[in-house]
């Protein structure tokens, strides 16, 4: 007899806004829960993230209870996962077993459950989880076996997996239901198709066993209504789905299988990595990220005194490792500025934490993006800031009454949605604060492109000499030389000097001439700023005659500009930029275009705002701009 497993999950992160919750809930969750409810027959295996467990307590109630009455009638088979979507395998070994247990906790406190089957976030197995597993008493992992970068498939029933003497048992998910799922969220099947497609694969399933899990997250982005969702679980029930628990034949022995550490299954976009890891190596503010996670870890769990202080760390560690910023799903949670700007706020505040404590050493140089380089963290007043001699800039601008990072610009590698910007990044190269370009002069700002080469020098990747002027570590020298190039004629010295003060940072520029023959060309300076913004643009103001003149536009180029201002009303921040001279300012917002389950949006990633000035000089003749950039409650 062919035993069937039904099933649904969402990996809904913590940052979504609540529309993605209230989205999932009314089209798919509240209709499949209903239809459960009154169908007696069915057992339905679900996982939840723990965000949108803890929303539903806190915002409907009631599908709480619901669930929770499913469950205790046996309807409901709750599976367990890391607590805040962690990647397991990004961790060690004892927050692997922490994020576990946390979610095994929740769900049993919630919902009177105990569950012993993992769901792992976005698919993501490693064989390293299985030592952690035993000690969770976790007795079963059910997962695709869909390998989604080779695209091969491997064993379709269970077996038993055995590494270093601890034992799990895989359940292999169908993979062409979540092929058709992916199929559906993508507008390349329709609905009737689905349901069509996914009767004939069940009824004509020659296997013994099938595990059919739909990913509510893609059929919320394929445009599911709640009528559909419940013919869609209606026609899925009608085979009769079994507990986990009943998938194993008493007379038959198990068979042994191994599964390989991969992303499998059909949840995420893959882009042209060859693993999970080598994201970490081709997008370089995911490996900033990650190596400034792993940095603070190191630092926290060094300190050993108050276990108040200890305590509040660990609760900020534990937040800190969620693992949204590294998926490109349905949900979109790479893609999300709001997903990673909520882990930049627990990384501020654990910083600001580690640095109060008296005569405790808080490390302010690190090489965070391990390219050998020590970038220098600074914390202030009011803002702080880490200092990268990468492109003489800054990588993180956090003003800290609101725990805002400012800095937390993104560029995501090439398969991770589109962008129809004119002035856009490189892809995956990490966009920091006040770096140096070049272009000729008869290149019009409108058409600035770093990305060519042929017409633009970008100093932004080129290691500066970085100096520290002083004990304070609130004043540092960034030097650099430009040789002779198709875009300068002559040798140029460049010399950036940074003050940080208690609202503002200070920023010197010194261009030198040490060649032998007259430079003529464009110096920008780029300022790729994170703004909070409730419109679709962000938005700034500049004096003209006396008056405060706003631009709303996504794209525009300024003209002899002294001062402007940004002003973040999410945050009640002014953010003013004053320089000692005047400039042509280039602002443009960078959106990536992506289907997420709310529909066909525009994700706001972070404005480039370039400030230009002609630079003509002399042999041995140099130019200077001072600029000073102020952050403060408005």
């Amino acid at each position: 007899m062919k035993k069937v497993l039904i099933g649904a999950y969402s990996q809904i992160p913590a940052g979504s806004p609540p529309a993605v919750l209230e989205r999932a809930l009314a089209s798919v969750f509240k209709p499949m829960l209903t239809y459960l409810h009154n169908n007696n027959s069915a057992v339905l295996q679900l996982y939840l993230s723990s965000f949108l467990m803890e929303w539903l307590e806190n915002n409907h109630p009631e599908v709480n209870m619901l669930i929770c009455d499913l469950a205790r009638m046996g309807r409901v088979e709750l599976l367990t996962g890391s607590y805040n979507q962690s990647v397991l395998s990004l961790l060690s070994p004892k927050d692997r077993a922490n994020q576990i247990e946390l979610n095994t906790t929740l769900i049993r406190k919630r919902y009177a459950q105990r569950s012993k089957t993992l769901w792992c976030y976005a698919q993501y197995f490693n064989p390293i989880y299985i030592n952690t597993l035993s000690l969770c008493c976790i007795d079963r992992v059910l997962i695709s076996t869909h390998d989604a970068i080779r695209n091969e498939e491997y064993l379709e029933e269970p077996f038993q997996m055995h590494e270093l003497g601890k034992s799990v048992q895989i359940v292999p998910t169908n993979s062409t239901v979540g092929s058709l799922v992916r199929q559906f969220s993508l507008s390349e099947i329709s609905f009737s198709q689905l349901v069509s497609k996914l009767k004939n694969l069940l009824h004509g399933y020659s296997s013994s066993y099938c595990a059919a899990m739909v990913n509510v997250d893609q059929l919320c982005q394929g445009g599911i209504t709640g009528e559909q969702t419940e013919e869609l679980f209606k026609m899925l029930c009608s085979f009769e789905p079994s507990s986990i628990e009943e998938i194993n034949s008493p007379n038959e022995p198990i068979r042994k299988g191994y599964l390989e550490a991969g992303l499998y299954g059909h949840d995420c976009q893959i882009g042209d990595l060859s693993c999970f890891n080598d994201l970490f190596v081709k997008d370089e503010s995911l490996t900033y990220l990650y190596g400034r996670i792993t940095s603070l870890l190191d630092s926290a769990r060094n300190y050993k005194k108050d276990k108040d202080v200890r305590k509040r760390l660990e609760l900020l560690l534990q937040k800190i490792s969620q693992g949204g910023p590294y998926v490109c799903d349905a949900n979109a949670s790479m893609l999300r500025s709001s997903v990673r700007k909520l882990v930049w706020r627990y990384i501020n505040e654990a910083d600001s934490v580690l640095f109060a404590i008296p005569d405790h050493t808080y490390p302010v140089s690190t090489d965070y993006d391990l390219d050998d380089l020590d970038e220098y963290l600074t914390i202030g007043k009011n803002i702080s800031s880490v200092v990268d001699a990468k492109g003489g800039s800054l990588s993180e601008l956090t003003y800290l009454p609101s725990l805002f990072n400012y800095g937390d610009t993104f560029a995501p590698l090439p398969g991770f949605g589109t962008s129809q910007c004119m002035h856009p990044p490189v892809a995956g190269a990490k966009q920091r604060i006040f770096t140096d370009v070049f272009f000729p002069t008869h290149i019009p700002v409108s058409e600035y492109d770093k990305r060519d080469e042929t017409t633009c020098l970008d100093m932004g990747r080129a290691a500066y000499d970085l100096s520290v002027l002083d004990r304070r570590n609130t004043e540092y020298l960034v030097q650099a030389v430009c040789e002779k190039n198709s875009i300068l004629s002559s040798s140029l010295f460049i010399e950036k000097h940074f003050k940080f003060r208690q609202n503002t940072v200070l920023l010197e520029v010194t261009l030198t001439n040490r060649g032998d023959a007259q430079v003529d060309c464009m110096y920008g300076c780029e300022m790729p700023l994170s703004i909070s913004s409730k419109k679709q643009t962000t938005s700034f103001s500049v004096m003209e005659d006396h008056k405060l003149i706003a631009y709303e536009e996504a794209e525009v180029v300024v003209g002899n500009v002294k001062s402007f201002k940004i002003f973040d009303e999410p945050n009640n921040t002014m953010i003013t930029l004053v320089a000692d001279t005047r400039f042509t300012l280039l602002k443009e917002d960078y959106t990536i275009d992506y289907k997420t389950t709310l529909a066909e949006e525009q994700l706001y990633q972070h404005t480039l705002y370039l400030l230009v000035w002609p630079l003509s000089l002399s042999p041995g003749e140099e130019q200077r701009h001072t600029l000073g950039l102020r952050l403060e409650r408005k």
